[in-house]
């Protein structure tokens, strides 16, 4: 598994599952670390769609509110089939009648950009923040132009990382087709050296043995260190810190951690922490 988030994907005791990717609980570790050490909101509030994966990040950023004492001015579940170019607008007028410190959004990409020109269009002040997926794309940017300025979105992987070979896949993808990969990318490169690491060094071909392979991985990979572990309710799946990135002049720079940051955050223009 190199993408899927659903945290109970790993919590099912299905034995031939393995996950490189973090649980959808886990995306928002280093965004929350984020809130608490630098902007510190007082409101928030949560517009998702209402998969799985969407569902997910939202309950995980909820009980992250209640438990920092964060309001919640507005929880917003919406459905991306029924996408058409009017159809956030009832629920952006409801979020401008009241808007928070943070909009938080959950959401894939044609639904993302469409939710954030919705919101810029409306002139809320907010800060805009994504729970990565569609938000960490190149193609979020080139959808959503200026728009997109000064989105902060949670991210797995940013080529600022300091593993060996992050710089050199980033590279060599970037010139063989002409523009930058996402999380998503070095997810699927790397779960690949994983299966191949772990095929080379099994007996055989059988389940058990590819199995007891996985069980040993200890590999470095471009998206970093992959090792499957149990941990909380998860069961062979691998634990990796994640990181934020923000879009600074149609451009994703890393701001936190501090270790890896590209580029200090930027407030939005008129934003500010409402008293």
């Amino acid at each position: 598994m190199c993408t899927a988030a659903d945290d109970r994907i790993t919590q099912r005791k299905w034995k031939n599952v393995y996950r490189l990717n973090p649980p959808a609980q886990g995306y928002t570790n280093g965004l929350e670390d984020f809130f608490l050490n630098n902007i510190k909101p007082k409101s928030m509030a949560i517009v998702y769609e209402n998969s799985p994966y969407g569902t997910s990040g939202a309950m995980r950023m909820m009980w992250f509110c209640r438990g920092n004492d964060i309001e919640l001015r507005a929880i917003e579940p919406y459905h991306k089939e029924r996408l058409k170019p009017d159809y956030f607008k009832r629920i952006v007028e409801r979020l401008k009648e009241n808007p928070p410190d943070v909009i938080y959004m959950v959401s894939y990409l044609k639904d993302g950009a469409l939710l954030v020109k919705n919101i810029r269009d409306a002139k809320i002040n907010s800060l805009l923040c994504g729970g990565a997926g569609g938000f960490t794309s190149q193609k979020f940017i080139t959808t959503t132009g200026a728009s997109a300025n000064h989105l902060l979105t949670a991210t797995l992987w940013t080529s600022c990382l300091q593993y060996p070979g992050t710089k050199e896949y980033y590279d060599q993808y970037t010139k063989k087709y002409g523009s930058p990969p996402d999380y998503h990318g070095a997810e699927a490169y790397s779960a690949l050296l994983v299966a191949a690491d772990a095929l080379k060094r099994a007996d055989s071909y059988n389940p058990a043995s590819i199995r007891a392979a996985l069980d040993k991985t200890d590999l470095m990979t471009p998206f970093g260190p992959v090792k499957f572990t149990s941990y909380d309710k998860f069961e062979r799946q691998n634990n990796l810190p994640t990181q934020v990135l923000q879009i600074i002049n149609g451009k994703f720079e890393c701001v936190w951690p501090q270790k890896h940051a590209s580029a200090n955050f930027t407030a939005p223009p008129d934003w500010r922490i409402n008293d």
